[in-house]
């Protein structure tokens, strides 16, 4: 039965588990995490889909055209209604009550005043052209000056006595101060006129016409309601707007009210039951292609839970997002970096399921966007923009580079839609443009974000293998420092290592990276390593297992470095795998003849391991025996080099470290063939010039 192999970052060593359970356990968990995606995806969906379609009176209709599904009533504009309600504002003729006891209070009073006071004093004549003329005043009406200003710009008003009403002209009445101007201005004697006016004659004149709010009101509401809201109809079938068609202000309002009208028939809770469905049941269609490209496709991507974790993670939070958007802002959606996905996926995931993935998001979150088409559009292309610019993401520029392509895609794409759609190529919106630059911008965020993501999930991306690879960091000075010669061993074995990864299609950073690394447990006790020693070698004085123990402890001792300098766990794996479960030979065969007819314990001469489980870490092995063994030689012919490297690699094969790695006899022989051009090249021999008869002797190249 095959085994798997996997490292445990907490504890510094490898567990071994049965593969079929294993895979049959992650199975389980790609079910879970789909169906929880699908639920995440469609609980994030806004509770009904708003139709709304993006347009600028006076410019062309970009969409498709658009058929009324049902009949409808056009709503007016607000301003077509205000302007009517304006209308029977202006015309509107106000409430008044007339209130008969004022006038006859105030003639009473009058009348009293003069028998009283004024009768010795004036004429006859006098009081009864005055009183005539306050009859006349009360007749017509007195309104107060607060009433004035509301009948100061309208012709009529409406004044009630018991329960009827009467149209009054608003000429024919008068304020106190012309009523007291037309009293005091009778022809009466002129004596009789200043005895009159120091008595205060004003205190005779009150207003009759009062001024009824609530009728009036009343009324006027009750004419605002009669004015309709709708001015025609469109019957079911009805063209509203041609793609083309250029959008007038009553264009804009038959499509308003066909908006309205849909997006309150998607409120109704039968709509939303199917609208539930239908979106559950395309959501999971989405991430049903996800589900089987993996399963038959990506079996290594299933083994392994955080990818799992990473891949459906930040699908749903990016589906979640983008419903939320949709939901509660009113922002466009091309404001959103769908295309960041794309990125994150394309650079700790290979490219076809980046696309897969993102191809997913896309298509589940097209059916809550205003329009559909374009998005799916846009982003797919945005996406496939940023998965193929971002091959292998070694420096920051690379994000520029991809963000800029991003914007351009977007652009072409837009115009290209736009093109299909306007009679003039000078109708575009430019502030969609703005949109997509602002989108591209944030795209750049993705970098930081790298970080966390390698944290999280404990990835390690191309910038982090750049990083480590720089001879610089720390742990390599300190290599360099305390075993030279291990340093430069592992120099040759990342040239070599790289090279054969990238024949193979392996992941040649990786490799580098790893190769540079993979010996740093030599440190501990370099002089006891062949490639440090300088005539003296410590071996002599210790026994067989002492020795065996000194060398394969330096995986060991790696690990606990790897660990105490934070070493990512794929470069964790190599330093464990590099020499597999092999056995250190030399001191094997040197304990077993120093004890005839004596079986060795292998556990005291055997590497703890694991064996190689990937292209990568077969590479490493196959370069790190390679390279060592390729030092012994005494001449580098191609044909000794040629000899050596088939002859290291095919006791590597025969003693099963390959049966667990994803890899096969071609690549393997790929590998051969790339150790033997690179190790000619590497100690090739100088080309000796014959001597000069001139006795200039003999030159070097």
């Amino acid at each position: 039965m095959k085994k798997s192999y996997f490292y445990e970052s907490t504890n510094g060593c490898f567990l071994m588990n049965d593969k079929r359970q294993f895979i049959k356990s992650n199975r389980n968990l790609l079910i879970i995490l789909s169906l929880l995606s699908v639920l995440l995806t469609v609980y994030s969906m806004p509770a009904s889909h708003k139709e709304n379609y993006i347009y600028t009176i006076g410019k062309p209709w970009t969409y498709n055209v658009l058929i009324a599904p049902f009949s409808f009533s056009i709503e007016k504009s607000d301003a077509v209604w205000q302007e009517e309600a304006d209308s029977v504002k202006a015309a509107f003729a106000p409430y008044f009550s007339r209130n008969a006891a004022i006038a006859e209070s105030a003639l009473a009073d009058f009348d009293r005043f003069y028998n009283d006071s004024l009768k010795k004093l004036v004429w006859d004549e006098s009081y009864r052209i005055l009183r005539h003329r306050l009859e006349k005043v009360y007749s017509d009406g007195v309104i107060s000056t607060s009433d004035e200003d509301i009948l100061s710009d309208r012709e009529l008003f409406r004044v009630y006595e018991g329960n009827t009403s009467v149209f009054v002209q608003t000429s024919s009445v008068r304020s106190i101060r012309d009523a007291y101007r037309y009293v005091t201005d009778a022809d009466i004697y002129v004596y009789d006129r200043y005895v009159l006016l120091e008595h205060n004659l004003e205190n005779y004149i009150h207003p009759n016409i009062i001024y009824d709010a609530v009728r009036s009101e009343a009324d006027l509401t009750a004419q605002l309601d009669e004015i309709s809201h709708f001015r025609g109809m469109v019957v079911e079938g009805q063209k509203i707007i041609d793609q083309g068609e250029i959008v007038d202000e009553q264009k804009s309002q038959i499509i308003k009210s066909y908006l309205d009208i849909a997006n309150e028939k998607n409120a109704s809770k039968q709509f939303q039951l199917l609208t539930w469905g239908g979106r559950s049941v395309f959501v999971v269609l989405c991430f049903l292609v996800l589900f089987v490209y993996l399963s038959l496709y990506r079996m290594d991507d299933i083994d392994s839970r955080a990818i799992l974790y990473f891949l459906f993670g930040s699908i749903s939070l990016f589906t979640v997002m983008v419903g939320l958007f949709c939901q509660y802002s009113s922002w466009s959606i091309l404001l959103f970096p769908c295309s960041m996905l794309a990125i994150m996926l394309r650079i700790f995931l290979d490219s076809r399921t980046a696309f897969t993935g993102y191809l997913a998001f896309i298509l589940s979150t097209s059916l809550i966007v205003s329009m559909p088409y374009e998005y799916v559009l846009l982003q797919l292309m945005a996406g496939i923009t940023g998965i193929y610019t971002l091959k292998e993401l070694s420096q920051r520029s690379q994000i520029l580079r991809t963000c800029l392509l991003i914007f351009v895609s977007y652009s072409l794409v837009w115009i290209a839609i736009q093109m299909t759609q306007l009679e003039n190529i000078r109708d575009l919106n430019p502030w969609i443009f703005l949109f997509f630059l602002i989108n591209c911008i944030i795209i750049l965020l993705v970098y930081p974000l790298l970080f966390v993501i390698e944290k999280l999930f404990g990835f390690t991306s191309n910038v982090t293998l750049i990083e480590l690879s720089n001879i610089n960091n720390p742990l390599l000075r300190e290599l360099a420092e305390k075993a030279p010669g291990t340093f430069q061993h592992s120099m040759q074995v990342s040239t070599l290592a790289s090279e054969a990864a990238t024949r193979i299609k392996a992941n040649p950073q990786l490799v580098r990276t790893a190769a540079l690394y993979h010996d740093i447990g030599k440190m501990e006790n370099a002089p006891f390593f062949t490639e440090n020693q300088s005539g003296v070698n410590p071996h002599d004085k210790l026994s067989p297992q002492e020795s065996a123990r000194i060398i394969t402890g330096h995986v060991e001792n790696g690990l606990q470095l790897a660990g105490k300098f934070g070493l990512p766990k794929e470069i964790c794996g190599f330093i464990a795998s590099h020499h597999g479960k092999g056995v250190a030979r030399y001191f094997y065969i040197k304990y077993a003849q120093a004890h005839p007819g004596e079986e060795p314990d292998t556990k005291d001469f055997s590497y703890p391991g694991p064996n190689p489980y990937s292209k990568e870490t077969a590479v490493l092995m196959m370069a790190d025996a390679v390279e060592a063994a390729s030092r012994s030689l005494k001449e580098y012919t191609e044909e000794s080099i040629g000899e050596l490297v088939d002859k290291i690699i095919d006791t590597q094969i025969q003693e099963g470290y390959f049966k667990d790695c994803p890899i096969s006899w071609q690549e393997i022989n790929k590998v051969k063939d790339t150790f033997k051009e690179k190790l000619r090249t590497m100690y090739h021999t100088r080309i000796s010039y014959p001597e000069s008869t001139a006795g200039l002797g003999r030159k070097k190249q």
